[in-house]
């Protein structure tokens, strides 16, 4: 592997996920490289347009060459493009913000959104990575897998938070990711965050592999369990559309 590239992405990606530019002596610190060699990558970063630096402070943050890039990428995905119109169609019918999120490794990535017509709306921004288990949308996706990946995902939980994740939690995951495997759907009752309820169920490529989810979203008192489960086959529904688009024809 190339140790520059490997540099230069790394700082690249420490000051997108940043909320305020970073400073050199930060980034040396938690990347534990010398200041020089951060200060070299971070002015060819510059140079080449991808970050800049604040001349009152002398920190640097990430330019919109990124989002340039990323938007492209985007506007091409094939998955999102297979769903626009299924996601407008569920929105119509359910009144409620819907997503759709696509699997990256142990990670999920919300890549659409149509939000909800009232003020009670979920904040989560297109491009947002979450551990997949953390989610409905996320389990929806993991519990479709190999063994080794739902392994793997369990193991980064416990790594996060290796008091809660304990024998016992883990396995009443797998117990959870079996049943969603039975229901062909997840929910998630204020587990992510309070006052929010979702339900979700997986996207299927064209040789059979989970690879996103379509997710209903709101407050918890108004998809109540009861409300959540009358929302199910019209997901399901949705998110069968668009695995046919790509191709899927069932296992």
């Amino acid at each position: 592997m190339d140790t520059t590239i490997l540099k230069g992405l790394t700082v690249l990606e420490r000051l997108a996920e940043s909320d305020q530019p970073r400073g050199v002596t930060e980034l040396s610190r938690q990347m534990n490289l010398t200041k020089s060699n951060v200060q070299r990558v971070l002015s060819t970063l510059v140079e080449l347009g991808y970050a800049q630096k604040d001349p009152a402070t002398g920190r640097y943050g990430p330019t919109l060459r990124m989002w340039e890039f990323g938007y492209k990428t985007l506007s091409r995905d094939r998955v999102r493009l297979a769903a626009a119109s299924q996601l407008r169609r569920l929105h119509e019918d359910c009144n409620e913000t819907v997503f759709l999120c696509v699997g990256d490794g142990l990670d999920i990535i919300y890549v659409d959104k149509i939000e909800g017509n009232d003020q009670n709306r979920v904040f989560c921004m297109i491009g947002m990575r979450l551990p997949a288990l953390r989610t409905a949308a996320g389990r929806a996706i993991i519990a479709f897998q190999d063994e080794s990946v739902i392994d793997a995902a369990i193991e980064q939980l416990r790594h996060a938070d290796p008091q809660s994740m304990n024998d016992e939690a883990a396995s009443e995951v797998r117990q959870r990711l079996l049943q969603i495997r039975t229901d062909g759907y997840a929910t998630s009752q204020e587990e992510f965050r309070s006052g929010i309820n979702s339900v979700a169920a997986p996207v299927w490529s064209s040789d059979g592999n989970p690879i996103a989810s379509v997710v209903i979203n709101g407050p918890s008192e108004r998809l109540t369990p009861e409300r959540l489960s009358t929302l199910v086959p019209g997901l399901i529904g949705t998110a069968a559309r668009i695995s046919e688009t790509l191709g899927y024809r069932g296992r």
